[in-house]
């Protein structure tokens, strides 16, 4: 049970690079004025998968930790930015609801959204080490 937690957050990292690929194809449509096909339905779904996931894994993490140790909130870097990543993936979700739902043109919310969760993939790569660090101090001696 406890490997889920680090397994499931970094296959949604890795998938959470294809997912920021697509969307730079819209944004350089419309803000760089290249050629390009957005992938629209993909984008959604996926991008909606990884920020769930990563969402999950927050309350997964605090859920392994009271299990495993009686403690949360313990792990240093790791645990901060979670909590600091957490609000970004709240907006993620819900501005891309928003874009889903609604239909239109739009030239900020989807630049917000994409600057937002363009910030999210570097913090899951710190995420990734932070925890690799957890694993080692914690998990393996």
């Amino acid at each position: 049970m406890l490997w889920l937690h680090p397994i499931f957050q970094t296959l949604a990292l890795l998938l959470s690079v294809f997912v920021l690929l697509l969307g730079w194809t819209r944004f350089a449509a419309v803000h760089l004025g290249r050629a390009g096909q957005f992938q629209w339905k993909r984008h959604v779904t996926l991008g909606a998968l990884v920020l769930l996931t990563w969402l999950g894994g927050f309350f997964a993490g605090l859920g392994v930790a009271w299990l495993k140790w009686q403690a949360v909130f313990f792990t240093g870097t790791h645990h901060r930015l979670a909590l600091a990543m957490l609000p970004l993936i709240l907006f993620g979700l819900i501005s891309g609801l928003i874009m889903d739902r609604s239909r239109k043109k739009r030239r900020w919310l989807p630049l917000v959204h994409g600057l937002n969760n363009a910030l999210l993939v570097p913090a899951g790569c710190i995420q990734l080490a932070s925890g690799l660090l957890v694993l080692l101090d914690y998990v393996l001696p």
